[in-house]
């Protein structure tokens, strides 16, 4: 009788290529695992700072309704002499930035009745900005 011989190479190929591809799909998920939570981190940092943001300017539309009433109140009694040319005021957002607002004011004309104009409504940064953060791309001496 003639016995088949099988070579010794096909004897575990395809259980060293399904350990192959396990490691693979095992490295694969542990990568989307890190992405996924590091994504998450991050849209929580977003979700906190738009939040503070949206704060601090429903707390501007508050001051400038509170500053609203007392102009209509000026220009009722007919004093308007006694309202301040420009109301300013900054309220803070978070540790690094605040929102800078900038009312003028002016008696309302025929086109228009409103009392103020928002001459500014910005975020502005309080943190000092470091513009020192260089790197070097070539080395120095090409020697």
């Amino acid at each position: 009788m003639n016995k088949k011989k099988y070579p010794v190479v096909n004897i575990g190929t395809t259980s060293i290529l399904t350990v192959f591809v396990i490691l693979c799909m095992v490295t694969f998920a542990a990568l989307s695992l890190l992405t996924a939570s590091r994504n998450a981190r991050y849209n929580d940092q977003v979700q906190e700072r738009t939040d503070a943001y949206y704060h601090a300017v429903n707390q501007a539309y508050q001051e400038i309704a509170g500053i609203d009433r007392t102009l209509q109140e000026y220009w009722a009694d007919g004093a308007w002499e006694q309202a301040e040319p420009e109301y300013a005021f900054i309220i803070p957002i978070d540790e690094t930035s605040e929102l800078s607002v900038r009312l003028t004011t002016h008696e309302p004309d025929g086109e228009d009745a409103s009392l103020y104009t928002i001459s500014e409504f910005a975020e502005i940064s309080t943190k000092e900005w470091q513009g020192d953060q260089s790197m070097e791309l070539l080395p120095r001496n090409l020697d």
